[in-house]
């Protein structure tokens, strides 16, 4: 079989994750299969990936993301290289295309989340996209039984969706170097003990809700500061404003961009992870702090809880009081950190590319022997 594999948004964070891990998993454990990787023209073809002796050819496609050339220069690319199946890990199908196809949707954050693509215009087209999709792939897979309902509600489709998790690189593990872990935080400005999130901003991940609970811990007695890691853009002006008017400025440390290599010691130096977030499709910060050892406190809401499983301490994130009062109790209480990491670490172990691998792999062979089903799409 020879499967492309769209991977020009591999750059991106989140979803470039995603594509890069899975990569290397399917290469890992399918060798015997053939690849066609099609990369972005920014990337030179090094996209940090470990062939391991797999069949594998790259080719560089300069059409962006949702264009009008895509329509043209992926199912030429597809035809010229004899593809058998091609795996869209972001639902961007063309309207011609040569073979079956996988479409990866991870969630339908812009249609449950209308605040974060506040264009009317942008939300239609995001969800003629997906709705394209669903009529389009063989198969549709998402990560999460929270997305495939979330799926289901907002495209109004009625067919199968496959849930596979998505995995947890395994370079995020606890860093017991303390000389690397201080290295770290006087790069990023960090002094004492913190609290961390990571993530870019938008309204649904709730960072103003995280400075109203921090000022919370703060009036607990809590001791440490709070950094907020992560490309801001212009939200950081807003909570920088917030900060002043809770008189906690200077308790709080805004990194800006953090580059992947410095995460895993980021995570690890810090006392408690919070993730105050209102909408995820799955959460995968969530797992990255559990995998590097470090107590979590998380939002109630969405895929959260089937993501973090028995291992987080949770809170209502809209209750600042709540949720600040639960960041106290994971700092302070040695009791809850210890049953937090300990249950962290067992958690993590459902969440492997090895095994997203091989249902993906699952996936794709079904493809292949199953035309695309009916479906009911508003």
């Amino acid at each position: 079989m020879k499967i492309a594999l769209d991977l020009r948004r591999i750059k991106n964070p989140g979803i470039g994750r995603y594509m890069r891990c899975l990569t290397e998993a399917l290469l890992a454990v399918a060798p015997e299969h053939e690849y066609l990787l099609i990369l972005p023209p920014d990337c030179a073809g090094v996209i940090g990936v470990s062939e391991r002796g797999a069949k594998v050819e790259k080719v560089i496609a300069a059409a962006k993301y949702y264009s009008v050339r895509e329509q043209f220069d992926l199912p030429r690319i597809l035809r010229q290289h004899r593809v058998d199946l091609l795996h869209s890990p972001h639902f961007n199908i063309p309207l011609m295309c040569p073979c079956p196809v996988v479409a990866t949707i991870h969630d339908v954050i812009y249609l449950a989340c209308p605040e974060d693509l506040p264009s009317v215009a942008g939300r239609l087209y995001y969800k003629g996209m997906m709705a394209r999709a669903v009529r389009r792939a063989e198969k549709i897979i998402t990560v999460s039984s929270y997305s495939r309902n979330e799926i289901r509600k907002y495209l109004h489709i009625e067919r199968e969706v496959e849930v596979i998790h998505s995995g947890v690189d395994r370079c995020f593990q606890p860093v017991t170097d303390q000389e690397r872990i201080q290295k770290i935080k006087a790069a990023y400005g960090i002094a004492g003990e913190y609290l961390l999130y990571t993530g870019i901003f938008k309204p649904r991940k709730n960072h103003r809700g995280l400075l109203q609970a921090f000022r919370r811990f703060l009036d607990l007695g809590g001791g440490a500061v709070l950094v907020i890691a992560g490309p801001l853009k212009e939200g950081e002006l807003e909570l920088r404003t917030l900060a002043e008017e809770l008189k906690m400025s200077h308790k709080v440390v805004f990194t800006g961009f953090v580059d992947d290599a410095d995460l895993p010691a980021l995570y690890s130096g810090a006392n408690v992870y919070a993730c105050p977030s209102l909408y995820e499709g799955f959460g995968l910060t969530v797992l990255e702090a559990m995998a590097c050892g470090t107590p979590v406190v998380c939002s109630s809401a969405t895929s959260l809880p089937q993501v973090a499983g028995a291992a987080a301490h949770y809170a209502d994130a809209r209750d600042a009081v709540a949720f600040g009062d639960a960041l106290y109790q994971a700092f302070t209480d040695l009791n809850l950190r210890a049953g937090l990491v300990e249950n962290g670490f067992m958690n993590v172990r459902r969440f492997d590319w090895r095994n997203t691998a091989e249902q993906t792999l699952a996936v794709y062979q079904r493809a292949l022997g199953a035309p695309a089903e009916n479906v009911v799409c508003a």
